[in-house]
């Protein structure tokens, strides 16, 4: 008996070593950008946020992304097994490109010199080729998103 209690005694203090760890520094950025959560009716832009806008730094105007922009979708899924959208514009000139992540006030602006390189800004790279994907420090973070065909019920024809 003293021997297991001696054992759980030892297996609750190591679990209690990991919770009482600093979370890995490397993920900060990605939290800063990502967990920055829109909670006001409108921005310093006057975009009506609960309506759907949001300010875009590359036309100067307010857009609603989901209607304008291009959509991606997360690769990994939420705790109900959803997938999360980002959307983007690319410029007329193909030079710039504007990336609004979900959940973030702010878009970020991703920069390129020649139409045969990928955007990038920071540790995150926006890839062009064979389609468009969002990488964060060489991870894919999000791909096209794919439509899927449903069937329509209805009355069966008859013959």
């Amino acid at each position: 008996m003293k021997k297991f209690l001696y054992i759980l005694l030892l297996a609750s203090l190591f679990s209690c070593d990991y919770i009482l760890k600093n979370p890995p520094k490397d993920t900060t950025e990605m939290d800063s950008i990502v967990k920055n959560q829109v909670n006001d009716d409108k921005n310093v832009n006057g975009c009506d946020l609960k309506a759907g806008y949001k300010w875009s730094n590359m036309t100067k105007k307010c857009v609603r992304v989901f209607e304008e922009g291009y959509r991606l979708t997360s690769i990994e899924r939420d705790s109900l097994a959803r997938r999360k959208n980002a959307f983007f514009f690319v410029d007329e000139d193909s030079l710039i490109a504007e990336v609004f992540l979900p959940d973030s006030k702010e878009s970020i602006v991703f920069k390129r010199e020649s139409d045969d390189q990928n955007f990038k800004f920071q540790n995150f790279e926006f890839r062009t080729n064979k389609g468009f994907y969002l990488y964060y420090k060489q991870t894919l973070m999000f791909q096209p998103a794919i439509p899927m065909d449903t069937k329509v019920l209805g009355k069966s024809e008859e013959h």
